[in-house]
């Protein structure tokens, strides 16, 4: 093994659930009478402060437009799979001796309820989520919070993220970074931005992780 600790982002890293927030922020905005294409959902919404996109479309509560979108969420991933090879990697990660750990900006709201669901449940050695830290991703908040929880040198460690606040929050905290790039994901990110972080290693297919992590997995090919 190349590493001590592995420690993952969630949406769209683990399971590919990009395209649940973006109906799921569709869905909520359409409440509040703000009738959004997907390309303005991306643009407007993605990636942006709850405060932030509530004045933006003259939402007077932001608390509730970030309660109903993350209830769609948490009901849609209830029917969600992971993307292949994660769950048996992560399993042989912990056969090994490797700590495991998710470190994500997702609620414990949404988490709680889609763990189970995806076998993630008992997978992890640690879990920080955006209710846990008082700085998100990319600042090093979360990632220096999992190291100290896990005993952990950042040397000894890697993220594993899909945007651009996993790897810079990963460079930040000193660990090693891997940027999970498929082209399904093109729409929701620049891939010039993301590629500009330079991250230790880039890869398109779940498939690639054992040769990052130097962890032999029988059914990954």
């Amino acid at each position: 093994m190349l590493y001590r600790a592995a420690l993952f982002d969630f949406d769209g890293t683990l399971v590919p659930s990009l395209p649940i927030w973006l109906k799921s922020y569709q869905a909520a905005m359409h409440r509040f009478e703000c009738m959004l294409s997907e390309e303005e959902v991306i643009k407007h919404c993605f990636y942006r402060d709850w405060d932030v996109i509530a004045e933006q479309f003259s939402i007077e509560d932001a608390d509730a437009l970030r309660h109903h979108v993350e209830t769609g969420v948490r009901d849609s991933l209830g029917s969600s799979e992971l993307f292949p090879v994660a769950l048996p990697l992560i399993r042989r990660c912990r056969e090994l001796g490797m700590q495991t750990a998710l470190v994500t900006t997702t609620t414990r709201y949404i988490l709680e309820h889609a763990l189970p669901g995806l076998l993630l449940h008992d997978q992890f050695d640690f879990v920080i989520c955006a209710d846990d830290v008082e700085n998100i991703k990319p600042h090093p908040e979360p990632i220096l919070k999992t190291l100290h929880a896990l005993g952990r040198n950042a040397t000894e460690a890697i993220i594993i993220g899909d945007s651009t606040a996993d790897i810079r929050a990963g460079k930040a905290a000193g660990t090693a970074t891997a940027l999970f790039l498929p082209d399904d994901h093109a729409r929701y990110y620049s891939f010039e931005t993301l590629r500009a972080t330079q991250p230790d290693h880039i890869f398109s297919d779940h498939r690639e992780l054992p040769n990052i992590l130097g962890v032999q997995l029988a059914d990954a090919g």
